[in-house]
């Protein structure tokens, strides 16, 4: 080993302390905008509101994905299932076949005498 030949002074704790103010300084300054950036309106929570709104979007994707498989799949028992088309038209359409009559029973609407019964 090499007897260390570099002389060590002593400044005194003013001496240290303006040798490591650069040092110091740059880190104080490196907290101050790494605290301004996590902590402020467009840091930290800005993350967590937009992870949250993405795990909302995938779920909803995920809806809309397995609805549309089954609208597919009604689609091609619409064009191959005859008595699905009917089963449509009369229902959501109100079609009815030729020659065939159509009953419609309707309620009475309550008179103004039951009404006060």
């Amino acid at each position: 080993m090499r007897p260390n030949n570099k002389k060590q002074t002593s400044r005194g704790f003013w001496g240290d302390l303006l040798e490591r103010l650069p040092i110091v300084g740059a880190f104080l300054i490196m907290s101050l905008l790494a605290g301004t950036m996590f902590f402020n309106a467009d840091g930290l929570p800005l993350y967590f509101h937009v992870r949250e709104n993405r795990q909302q979007l995938i779920k909803q994707i995920e809806q809309l994905e397995y609805m549309n498989i089954a609208m597919q799949q009604d689609i091609v028992r619409i064009q191959s299932d005859p008595q699905r088309l009917e089963e449509l038209a009369r229902n959501r359409l109100g079609m009815v076949r030729e020659g065939e009559t159509v009953y419609q029973f309707v309620e009475p609407a309550p008179s103004s005498i039951t009404a006060l019964r």
